[in-house]
């Protein structure tokens, strides 16, 4: 929702709104909150705006909470009422307990927007109080806060509840993984957080039928190829959360590390070519470090030299394309390519200069004679 409270909301509580319409991230996924139903409990005959309750649309646990926002737009200085959804009946925060609603500042644009984060967090509780009658959810909570090195705020649970049942439930956990490490021009066109979460989902407190899913930030998700780029392993039978979290956060970390290594090396391939042929150099991606192009002179022959550097550099070997600035074939400038030359990846990137250039000087004599006689000028 963007800015259509305007024209619905009293005036008096605009700033309130405002505040959670433009910085409310809120929970593990740090996903916005949503304004919803506004409504009035004036009677009033005004055309004025005077909507003074609405719903919150929270973002928890892979679920969406619904919750009643009450004002009083006669005495808008008063703090606001909450009504729960019916599901979370037994949810009943003493008011003692959040204080900013007990230091109500009517003032101040992030009131409402504090209120928030410290009820969900008193609701976090709630929920996690939900599962201890069940010795299996619990192990399995337990164990990731004290072995894990997981804090509270890490995980998510809800428990959905009927009257003839418990279940399902649903753990959220946030992966710790350092998502830092990731090249800048694989994030810089998708604003926002770097995040992972893991959604595992019980049917019921004692099943052995489990099933996880990995959520990305579109940031994230780009970064790593998109999402069926990295396919998490599926739940072992028998297997527990302390086990198959760490697992899953390693399988990320791995992928992150992977591609922060590869672009690290690309970007010492160029510098290493940078140094030893700098004098010749036409240009080279300054970004990706994917390609460098050079002019090089040999026995008063000129020729140009692409280099591109595959995907998965440094276990393919860079790709040289030869190219005459005297002849052509077929209307285009005559070219080799070639990707058979001596190489390994396990080589240093000053090593991996030395011997292209070994090769070049090597190779030369044959692309001259080669251009000449399969080209036209």
């Amino acid at each position: 929702m963007g800015t259509e409270y305007i024209g619905k909301i009293a005036p008096c509580f605009n700033h309130l709104i405002d505040a959670i319409i433009r910085n409310g991230k809120i929970g593990i996924c740090g996903a916005h909150v949503r304004i919803s139903d506004i409504r009035t409990g004036s009677l009033s005959t005004s055309k004025k705006p005077n909507g003074d309750r609405f719903q919150v649309l929270l973002p928890f646990a892979g679920q969406t909470l619904q919750w009643d926002v009450i004002f009083d737009c006669n005495y808008p200085q008063d703090p606001p009422d909450f009504i729960f959804a019916a599901d979370d009946s037994d949810f009943c925060p003493h008011e003692e307990d959040v204080k900013s609603l007990v230091n109500w500042d009517s003032n101040d644009p992030n009131s409402l927007l504090n209120v928030l984060n410290e009820l969900l967090t008193l609701y976090r509780e709630h929920q996690q109080h939900q599962i201890e009658a069940h010795s299996r959810l619990q192990f399995e909570y337990s164990s990731l806060i004290d072995q894990a090195n997981l804090a509270p705020e890490d995980i998510e649970i809800f428990v959905h509840k009927s009257e003839s049942k418990v279940g399902p439930v649903v753990f959220l956990v946030k992966m710790a993984v350092d998502f830092t490490k990731i090249p800048a021009y694989l994030t810089k066109d998708n604003p926002g957080e770097d995040s992972a979460v893991l959604l595992v989902n019980f049917p019921s407190p004692n099943t052995s039928r489990i099933s996880p899913q990995l959520y990305l930030s579109p940031r994230v998700e780009n970064a790593l190829g998109g999402s069926a780029n990295l396919r998490i392993p599926p739940y072992p039978s028998g297997g527990c959360l302390l086990d198959y979290v760490p697992n899953v956060c390693d399988l990320l970390q791995n992928k992150v590390d992977q591609i922060s290594n590869v672009h690290e090396k690309k970007k010492e391939y160029i510098a290493a070519f940078l140094s030893n042929f700098g004098r010749s150099v036409l240009e080279y991606d300054a970004e990706l470090y994917s390609r460098i192009s050079f002019l090089f002179e040999w026995n008063d022959f000129f020729f140009l030299l692409y280099v591109e550097l595959p995907s998965f550099f440094p276990q393919e070997p860079p790709i040289f394309t030869f190219q005459s600035i005297y002849h052509e074939s077929k209307g285009k400038p005559y070219t080799e390519t070639v990707s058979d030359y001596p190489y390994s990846p396990r080589w240093s990137a000053n090593k991996m200069a030395e011997k292209a250039r070994e090769y070049i000087l090597s190779s030369i004599g044959a692309f001259q004679k080669a251009s000449v006689h399969s080209g036209s000028l």
